[in-house]
């Protein structure tokens, strides 16, 4: 796990990395990248003192090797087991595996300019022999297969086979924020959220404002009735006063 020290740094230093509570995808996914990642994220969840917390995933990744990206998508399952959230962050792409990653988040967020790229993945299991040819096929779909099915899950229903299988098909299929938030990529846009914030600020500034020129006017209001009171007070005091001095 890096240290935060700024003079650790080199060129060989990994750009996958985790910092505390929070993992760094930020170059391709692949068993060299990702070694130490893999290692300082199995320790963070099973270390009993981090269970019911949260992990931040920080993306930006050409993507990478899909069953380096399948022991990370299942070390995030297994932190889920132990009741920690996770939390994805897309800033710039998140392509292919790194997509993969990014929709497995129980919050997703995105950046109004990032993006998803899915297409299909290419597959290096191959042979010469003709009795191998039929079982590497079945064997390469059902995998297909499996990667889709994670991102059917992940979505919650917002994308179908159909549109998954269209969007594979478009090699440059990139996903602007808007259309990721339409099919379930990712839950909301960063920059939306700050705007919800500043209506709900400005708002919740109108009405403490309203209510305190109220409550003071309300104020104001009360004042000659305490005066008034007095003043019959004193009148009815005076007209006892007389009644005596007359007896």
């Amino acid at each position: 796990m890096w240290s935060g020290n700024i003079d650790m740094l080199t060129n060989q230093t990994p750009k996958n990395y985790m910092y505390g509570d929070k993992v760094f995808i930020l170059d391709e996914i692949t068993s060299e990248n990702c070694a130490f990642l893999i290692g300082d994220l199995s320790t963070f969840i099973f270390e009993e003192q981090n269970r019911g917390k949260g992990l931040s995933f920080f993306i930006n990744s050409p993507g990478g090797e899909t069953y380096v990206m399948m022991s990370i998508i299942g070390l995030m399952n297994i932190a889920k087991l132990y009741d920690i959230e996770i939390t994805t962050f897309v800033l710039g792409t998140a392509a292919s595996a790194a997509s993969m990653i990014a929709v497995q988040g129980d919050r997703r967020f995105m950046t109004n300019v990032s993006r998803h790229l899915v297409h299909f993945g290419s597959i290096w299991d191959v042979t010469t022999k003709n009795s191998e040819i039929e079982k590497i096929y079945e064997q390469n779909k059902e995998y297909a297969d499996n990667l889709d099915n994670l991102y059917l899950t992940a979505c919650g229903g917002k994308l179908t086979k159909h549109v998954l299988d269209k969007l594979k098909r478009d090699e440059r299929g990139y996903l602007n924020a808007e259309d990721c938030v339409k099919y379930g990529f990712c839950d909301s846009i960063i920059e939306d959220e700050l705007t919800q914030k500043r209506i709900y600020e400005e708002e919740k500034n109108v009405f403490e404002r309203n209510f305190t020129k109220a409550l003071i006017s309300a104020q104001k209001k009360k004042k000659p009735e305490k005066s008034e009171s007095k003043s019959k007070k004193s009148v009815k005091n005076k007209s006892k006063k007389g009644k005596k001095n007359a007896n």
